[in-house]
């Protein structure tokens, strides 16, 4: 009997709704309510009504592997911290010790990489990244609870970001000062950060809610930048190192190979003394903007494909740029110099400063749209499984929402 009844639901093309709990969570094949009437369509949240959402992903599913896994996940790790926080940890670990942090941290970062592609090519992928593959495989509860764990990394990570364009505005401002012969702090007037980063997170989350479609295009710009920048910084360092070019720093800044070994003094800012676990705890968030480009899933022709091979890429090429700016800087500054300036990246930028202060501030504005837009594609996600009653209300809204575009 039991057999005969499985026989008629599968002539039917009727399916028991899956519970969104624990490793027995299934995945229905319908018309994107839940039940399906055999017609062999996906659903998007794989629980709820996902028509019109599967209809939005395959309209906008146009992107490669080169523009939409290998470049979001590399303009995520090419960040503030190459720029602000590298040097300086440069001038404390030393060159060697760095590198045996990147390289961990790095490995950490492949582990990651190869448990995601194994997942990623075992099925289809719609909206929703990490949330989306990791639901589908270990069940929604996994899902939400890893997916909220996600969504609450890229925001914060979008608040270091932000954080990195104020620190960037102050200390070219403190540079600019100070060679003028002027002592200045870099604030221009009380509580100047708080209020410029409320501006910055204001202003990045009107532009991606009035203009979505246009942060990919502009994050590429942003990349852009970001890479000239780089080079600027790399081509400086090798200018410096050779005698030609001095950029904003002085003939006795040049000493070779002093920063190969570590040197732990205090911060001559904070007067707190660095050690290994916090120079480590600096360097792995550099490196951890993999996923990245799975957020953008929905956006990609085959994302079983260029998930893998885009997010393997941008890891090597982001591995290399950290160490050849740790190595080139690290042999040719002085210790001093990288630790009292901590923006020396752009003291040595050739053939203009302005390049790279410029730059990194485009660059950290980029990476804060990116946090902006890939978010919510999470919270989404989660609302059309059902998974969470808090997020009801956002699913309604935009099944008001299509239904109101069906209607134009």
């Amino acid at each position: 009997n039991n057999s005969n009844n499985k026989n008629k639901k599968k002539k039917n093309g009727h399916r028991k709704k899956p519970k969104p709990s624990g490793h027995n969570a299934r995945h229905d094949h319908g018309n994107g309510n839940g039940h399906g009437n055999g017609n062999g369509n996906h659903t998007t949240s794989g629980f709820g009504n996902g028509n019109n959402t599967q209809n939005d992903t395959e309209h906008h599913a146009n992107l490669g592997t080169f523009r939409g896994a290998f470049l979001p996940s590399l303009q995520s790790i090419l960040g503030v911290i190459l720029f602000l926080r590298l040097t300086h940890i440069t001038s404390q670990a030393g060159c060697i010790c760095t590198t045996a942090l990147l390289l961990a941290s790095t490995a950490s970062t492949l582990l990651t990489w190869s448990s995601l592609s194994a997942i990623v090519t075992n099925g289809s992928i719609q909206s929703g990244g990490p949330y989306y593959v990791i639901s589908r495989t270990l069940g929604a509860d996994v899902g939400a609870s890893l997916g909220l764990l996600y969504y609450s990394g890229s925001i914060l990570s979008g608040s270091m970001f932000v954080l990195g364009v104020v620190e960037a505005v102050h200390c070219s401002i403190r540079a600019y000062y100070a060679r003028w012969g002027y002592g200045f702090s870099g604030h221009l007037f009380w509580y100047d950060s708080q209020i410029l980063s409320l501006a910055i997170v204001a202003a990045t989350t009107t532009c991606v809610h009035f203009g979505n479609r246009f942060v990919v295009v502009f994050s590429h710009l942003f990349l852009m930048v970001t890479v000239l920048s780089i080079v600027c910084v790399l081509a400086g360092a090798v200018a410096f190192a050779l005698g030609i070019y001095d950029g904003n720093l002085q003939p006795y800044d040049r000493s070779p190979m002093e920063n190969l070994w570590p040197r732990f003094e205090p911060d001559p800012f904070t007067g707190v003394t660095p050690d290994v676990f916090s120079s480590l705890a600096l360097v792995y968030p550099s490196v951890t903007g993999i996923l990245n480009g799975m957020s953008q899933s929905h956006r990609l022709k085959h994302p079983s494909q260029s998930i893998p091979r885009g997010t393997f890429w941008s890891i090597v090429a982001s591995t290399g740029i950290y160490l050849a700016v740790c190595w080139v800087v690290g042999t040719t500054v002085s210790n001093r110099t990288l630790k009292v300036d901590k923006f020396v990246a752009a003291s040595l930028a050739y053939p203009h400063e302005l390049i790279v202060r410029a730059g990194v501030v485009v660059s950290a504005l980029g990476l804060v749209l990116g946090c902006m837009s890939t978010a919510p594609n999470l919270l989404s996600a989660m609302a059309d499984d059902d998974v969470l009653p808090c997020l009801n209300r956002l699913k309604e809204n935009r099944l008001k929402e299509n239904r109101l575009k069906e209607n134009r």
